[in-house]
């Protein structure tokens, strides 16, 4: 049955929002039954046995909600909220709780061509527009389904009463779509790694590879260099120009799919995996997530996407620049360099804050011509800071009011920064940090 209410928690784990636009009848019959494109009927038989199993196996032991969501004993689901519970459950991701999403997803199939694990949906009555039902055909003209508050989880035959002649609306076909092709692609593989990740992961400002810490692009970046895609690249700007612009209508599974946060904006502030029939995979600060394009959030703060691979060459790796490299070079003194007052000793890598930035820069053939802060501030060509490149100079103060320059760090792209502390040892930090905030001064190009 139609949601009214869905409680905080799976609004915040499944979607910013509910109840889609009215589907048109002729969308939903647009297309007949088509043959298997993905050549894995083996596969989609198998899953269908198991999420036949998952959903008889719940009979008794829930009970309908059109409230509430909880996935554990005892159970409460809404119609939709029971499938997408046992698809989840099976290693299927449906992406929505929500039937107007789910009736747009997969292929349309007659009632006549019906297969196990293919959705079947209804409407209030045999003149609404839009479904309020869903239900899992289960073969021998039969489905499951949460019925309502008084049946709760049942199997019935599909004309054993005239609400499922009458009410009958439609059928998809998902799971064809919804898992590996047969042979995989590398665009199933970059889906099944992202997914695989979503709960090892951790989303925030800084790109550590050993502890599965990343930013949103670096996220990205990280499975994709795992498939052998090497895009090389972490900042969101930068990400957007790689590969080669694809309509929405043509999305396929591995595509970068870009939103922005003001809607009109140009500016990317999210990069997601597209994980095919119509479903992302959303890196944020709340962890990883995945939703569908229909949500009203997605479909006006789109950007574009990009296709940066085929199946049968990839893009080639991008040059290494010499920013780059200093940007390993000063990363790599992680744990080598410490901070010593009014010393430079390249032997013990013993430095002040200027003294390593000095060292860094001249292992690169950049001469700062001086060990003070101050001074370095004015080599150069000044620059923005929404400007800001790999390899620039940033310059702050120490004192959080953010005019005396007295700290050099380095950019390394994605907001982040290096530099050697007067704690004693190099790191990095975030542009946003509140430290940042309250010393920034200006920054330079020297590269």
């Amino acid at each position: 049955m139609k949601k009214t209410l869905v409680t905080t928690s799976l609004v915040f784990a499944l979607g910013f929002g509910t109840l889609g636009a009215p589907i048109s009848l002729n969308q939903v019959h647009a297309s007949a039954a088509v043959l298997n494109a993905q050549n894995n009927q083996a596969s989609v038989n198998a899953k269908a046995d198991e999420l036949i199993q998952l959903g008889t196996s719940l009979i008794g032991k829930a009970t309908y909600s059109n409230s509430e969501y909880k996935p554990t004993y005892p159970y409460k689901f809404s119609c939709a909220t029971f499938l997408m519970y046992i698809f989840e459950k099976a290693g299927v991701d449906l992406a929505t709780y929500n039937e107007d999403y789910m009736i747009q997803q997969g292929t349309y199939v007659p009632r006549n061509q019906l297969q196990k694990g293919d959705l079947v949906f209804f409407r209030s009555s045999p003149t609404s527009t839009v479904p309020n039902h869903v239900a899992m055909y289960i073969g021998d003209n039969k489905v499951i389904h949460m019925a309502d508050p008084k049946q709760n989880i049942i199997i019935a035959d599909m004309d054993s009463k005239p609400y499922y002649t009458e009410n009958y609306m439609s059928a998809r076909r998902v799971l064809p779509t919804l898992l590996p092709s047969n042979p995989a692609t590398k665009g199933d593989t970059i889906v099944e790694d992202s997914y695989n990740l979503m709960k090892q992961v951790t989303i925030g400002k800084v790109n550590d590879e050993k502890s599965l810490t990343f930013t949103g692009s670096g996220f990205v970046n990280y499975v994709y260099e795992k498939n052998g895609v090497h895009l090389n690249q972490t900042n969101l700007k930068e990400l957007m120009k790689q590969g080669t612009t694809v309509s929405r209508s043509d999305l396929k599974k591995g595509d970068l799919v870009f939103f922005n946060s003001v809607t009109g904006s140009s500016t990317p502030t999210i990069a997601a995996v597209y994980a095919g029939d119509h479903r992302i995979i959303v890196p944020s600060s709340s962890g990883i997530s995945t939703r569908v394009l229909f949500v009203d959030y997605y479909e006006t703060h789109y950007i574009t996407a990009k296709r940066v691979f085929t199946e049968n060459s990839l893009i080639e790796k991008p040059a290494v620049t010499k920013a780059d490299q200093l940007v390993d070079f000063a990363s790599n003194l992680i744990g080598k360099a410490s901070f010593r007052y009014n010393s430079y000793d390249e032997n013990t890598l013993e430095f002040t804050g200027a003294g390593f930035t000095y060292y860094v820069y001249k292992n690169f053939g950049v001469d700062l011509n001086s060990k003070l802060a101050s001074r370095q501030s004015l080599e150069g060509q000044a620059v923005q800071k929404a400007d800001l490149q790999k390899g620039d100079l940033l310059f702050f103060s120490t004192d959080n009011k953010g005019t005396n320059i007295t700290q050099p760090a380095i950019y390394i792209g994605d907001n982040q920064f290096i530099y050697l502390s007067t704690k004693g040892s190099v790191v990095k930090d975030n542009l946003d940090s509140i430290w940042a905030k309250q010393n920034y001064v200006t920054a330079s190009r020297v590269l």
